[in-house]
């Protein structure tokens, strides 16, 4: 039998050219249409890019020029309510308030201020957070206990007073001048209240102590209300306390004052130069402190309210009726304070963790 093939019919050189004009039409088609997609998806991915960054640009002057404050300032006090910084703060925040920034007091206390510390030092940086500070207790937080925050990035915002420590007995105690309490620490044990262990008022014990090797024995409170509270009981002897223990002379004597001249709150009592005891004075700087990262500009608008609150003269009187008396502290003044109390604490750190 013949093998069937299917034999095709040969085509024509017409329809060869055909075919190939098809086939370059379709491949030109197709190279157009890649050509236009990716250029689409350059362009989309341009913009979006541009997208983004303009977002990002948005929030940042979105932040930036936001109405700050947006809400109450967070205002951290450390230290038990009827204290120095309690009673400073409080008076002055109706001053702040007409000048845009209202607030609420937020009590953080324990660890001579470390605990408010690391939460302002954690808190979200918008300059809504702010906390009194009393400088050297800052650096003695770092220094000598190891704490969770760095200094030298607070943000010093405003300062406004220099409080000088003061020792204070009831006023039938036997120690009538510093002479007295000094002379009696270098035979017994004399108990003392300081404003809480590894603070300022322990550090100015401390160097009372070593420097003319008295035997003063250190019951640590939280603040100063407290610790006149246990002099005006007759649980110490003594009691440490700052510029506004003016308002308990009615029931204690004011030996002694550890200031480079006298403290115009307490204008009759000696200095320890006076008395004869050349003594190193710790000085509390009281100021407004801000978190890490804060914006220039938001810091400066509330420095300049800080500053112009405390300009007021009924602001000013109505410090000076709890002892305090004002004296401005710029933030770059405030940096270079800090910056020099390190030695000092450096040099008696084991007398404080002792």
């Amino acid at each position: 039998m013949r093998s069937s093939a299917i034999v095709e019919p040969q085509a024509s050189p017409d329809l060869y050219r055909q075919r190939s004009r098809i086939v370059a039409r379709v491949f030109s088609t197709g190279n157009r249409i890649m050509t236009k997609l990716l250029l689409s998806r350059r362009r989309l991915l341009k913009g979006a890019t541009a997208l983004g960054a303009m977002a990002a640009l948005t929030r940042n002057v979105s932040f930036a020029a936001s109405t700050y404050p947006e809400h109450d300032l967070r205002w951290v006090i450390y230290q038990a309510p009827g204290g120095l910084i309690d009673g400073s703060t409080r008076a002055l925040q109706p001053f702040l308030k007409q000048h845009g920034f209202s607030s609420t007091v937020d009590y953080v206390r324990g660890a001579s201020g470390r605990i408010a510390r690391t939460q302002l030092y954690r808190a979200h940086p918008d300059g809504l957070t702010i906390m009194t500070e009393a400088s050297p207790e800052e650096v003695l937080g770092e220094v000598i206990y190891g704490a969770e925050y760095k200094v030298a990035e607070f943000q010093p915002v405003y300062g406004w007073f220099r409080n000088a420590f003061n020792i204070c007995v009831l006023k039938n105690s036997p120690f009538k001048t510093f002479a007295d309490l000094v002379n009696a620490a270098k035979s017994r044990k004399v108990t003392i209240g300081t404003l809480g262990k590894g603070g300022p008022s322990h550090l100015q014990m401390a160097i009372l102590n070593k420097q003319f090797g008295l035997k003063l024995q250190l019951v640590h409170f939280d603040g100063a209300a407290p610790a006149y509270a246990a002099v005006a009981g007759g649980h110490v002897d003594a009691a440490m306390g700052g510029s506004t223990s003016v308002q308990w002379s009615s029931t204690v004597n004011f030996l002694v004052v550890f200031r480079n001249g006298r403290d115009p709150a307490l204008p009759d009592v000696p200095t320890a130069k006076e008395c004869g005891y050349d003594i190193v004075p710790v000085n509390e700087v009281i100021y407004a402190n801000a978190g890490p990262n804060v914006p220039a500009d938001r810091i400066k608008k509330l420095s300049d309210a800080f500053a112009a609150a405390l300009a007021d003269p009924a602001a000013i009187e109505a410090q000076k009726k709890l002892g305090i008396f004002i004296a401005p502290i710029t933030p770059a003044e405030l940096r270079q304070s800090i910056k020099s109390l390190y030695a000092l604490v450096d040099e008696y750190k084991s007398d404080l963790l002792g």
